[in-house]
């Protein structure tokens, strides 16, 4: 499990493609070979513990369901290290498994529009939690098939989601306990 509190942007230095992809990533984060890892929101294993990073690996279903495919070398990643018991939750409990891909459709100013499967409206509630790739957020207001945030600029400064563009697409975890409690 996750908070979707990012601990690091990271580069990725490189990616093997294949039936399971290997990415490199570049990171001070302190983690062992077996240590689960979001990178972008996705839940992923350290396969290999390297002198300045690490690898992970991705099976073809994880590529498909996520914006991996999209990744390139020289990309930034967020990276944040799962929740330890003793640690304070202090985003929202993510479980690192991608709902869907989503699009960014409008920036304004700090409010940024995020489209969205009609079927998943449902897990959209006012001032409730989502996790924008892996960054946990709040819902500041939703309409239709679409739903936007506020971005703070400390967000912006430690994450990726400063180097979105409208039409670009996104990982999206919706709260695990809206999922739970919504038929």
């Amino acid at each position: 499990m996750f908070t979707g509190i990012i601990e690091e942007k990271a580069r990725i230095y490189a990616i093997k493609k294949g039936r399971v992809q290997r990415i490199q990533i570049v990171s001070k984060l302190d983690v062992q070979e077996g240590d689960s890892i979001a990178v972008q929101g996705i839940c992923l294993t350290v396969v290999q513990k390297k002198k300045e990073g690490f690898i992970v690996e991705a099976m073809t279903q994880t590529a498909g369901n996520t914006t991996l495919n999209q990744w390139k070398t020289g990309d930034y990643v967020n990276l944040e290290r799962a929740l330890r018991l003793t640690d304070r939750i202090g985003g929202h409990i993510i479980l690192g498994h991608i709902d869907e891909v989503g699009k960014l459709i409008r920036i304004r100013t700090n409010e940024y529009r995020f489209q969205i499967k009609k079927d998943n409206t449902r897990y959209l509630i006012p001032k409730g939690s989502i996790a924008i790739d892996g960054v946990s957020l709040t819902i500041s207001d939703f309409q239709n098939n679409t739903f936007s945030v506020s971005l703070i600029p400390y967000t912006l400064k430690h994450t990726t989601l400063a180097n979105l563009k409208a039409g670009m697409d996104v990982n999206i975890e919706y709260d695990y306990l809206t999922k739970i409690l919504t038929p």
